[in-house]
């Protein structure tokens, strides 16, 4: 499989939030006046910024993974809000007020209101792109949420219908993407924790928008739900608190999804229509069933499957991640094959964190010496 500019059999990175260390939380950050979430990059706190993406990225090259993420360190914040507030800091349109997300598991946070119009103000991941580019000489991967995740979490009451505010955001995404591939990124990772519970007609043509003519490779993270280590669920019958979600086709999945294979279903055939270089979701907790999608609608680009269970924490045996890479193997070719944690790691410990990718790196080359790598 292809890595930046280097074929690499069964790459090995994680995806998404890494654990802190324990001293980032209690840092005496610059802050804007009157904006005390909001930290300013003086030299104090690129400093202790600059650290803490070192000490991420270090956790990641002694295990032994091929690429390595950028942690999503995000000024401090998990929660998963942060990763739809980080950007309206830095967008033009937004107000921080709004209702409640109707979408189940997701439903404690709130969706920002659109007044105006959005446009990107200033960088939204150029800190972190230097802070890791210093960190390590390996392929790097920097992560965004998803357009179309930010689209449907956004209360909007500027544009007059969802794909406007789409197009909106893909375009500030793609300035973004732009301006650090000309710096130098290997790979950019877009995070849709919506597509699950279904699409619309409108999230393909937002995403291509945003990666349009961004040099680098684009991975796509698929999301089955990970806030606070919970799964993403469909509405169920007598789910009133959810049973308008919009876009989303409620009526005919009345049922919990998370023991189906319809979580994989909802994003095709659509999905291959997507200009991305590799598609990615979990395996690892519900094994491979999710993967006959693929076959049945002849997905022929990489990829990257998620092998660790980020949701349980108990650490699994080299043997165990090998058995469920073999798994995946079954449904695709070695050679378009990556592996991956099923999700982000921030309800882990560092400690199990960092054990967890060590028994990722172990069982991928269990898998390697069996194909002659």
């Amino acid at each position: 499989m292809r890595v930046g500019n280097q074929e690499m059999l069964l790459p090995a990175t994680m995806v998404g939030k890494y654990p802190e260390p324990r001293w980032w939380r209690g840092q005496a950050f610059a802050r804007y006046p009157g904006r005390p979430g909001k930290v300013v990059f003086d030299s104090i706190s690129e400093e202790a910024y600059d650290d803490v993406i070192q000490c991420i990225a270090r956790d990641q090259e002694r295990v032994g993974l091929d690429i390595v993420a950028d942690g999503r360190v995000f000024d401090g914040e998990d929660s998963y809000g942060q990763l739809l507030y980080h950007y309206i800091e830095r967008l033009t349109g937004y107000e921080l007020d709004g209702p409640n997300l109707p979408v189940p598991i997701y439903s404690m946070l709130y969706a920002p209101t659109v007044v105006g119009e959005v446009r990107r103000r200033y960088p939204f991941h150029l800190e972190t792109l230097k802070a890791l580019r210093k960190s390590t000489s390996k392929p790097i991967k920097i992560s965004y949420t998803g357009v179309g995740a930010m689209t449907a979490a956004s209360n909007n009451l500027h544009y007059s219908d969802i794909r406007e505010l789409g197009m909106a955001l893909a375009k500030a995404v793609n300035e973004d993407l732009k301006e650090l591939a000309g710096i130098g990124v290997d790979i950019f990772q877009l995070d849709e924790f919506v597509w699950p519970y279904g699409m619309g007609d409108w999230e393909i043509d937002c995403l291509n928008a945003a990666v349009k003519d961004v040099d680098a490779q684009i991975w796509l993270h698929v999301c089955w739900g990970n806030l606070g280590s919970s799964p993403a669920y469909l509405p169920y019958e007598g789910d009133e608190a959810h049973k308008d979600l919009g876009v989303y086709d409620v009526a005919r999945r009345p049922r919990h999804a998370t023991e189906t294979t319809e979580r994989a279903r909802n994003i095709f055939p659509k999905v291959l229509g997507a200009d991305i270089d590799v598609l990615n979701y979990e395996v690892g907790r519900l094994g491979p069933d999710d993967l006959k999608p693929l076959v049945d609608n002849n997905w022929d680009k990489p990829f990257v499957a998620g092998v660790i269970d980020v949701k349980q924490v108990t650490v699994e045996t080299a043997e165990e991640v090998a058995d469920r890479i073999r798994a995946v193997a079954e449904y695709v070719p070695i050679e378009r094959l990556g592996v991956t944690t099923d999700c982000g790691l921030p309800n882990l410990k560092r400690w199990i964190a960092k054990a967890k990718l060590a028994a990722l790196v172990e069982g991928t080359e269990i898998v390697r010496a069996e194909h002659g790598g």
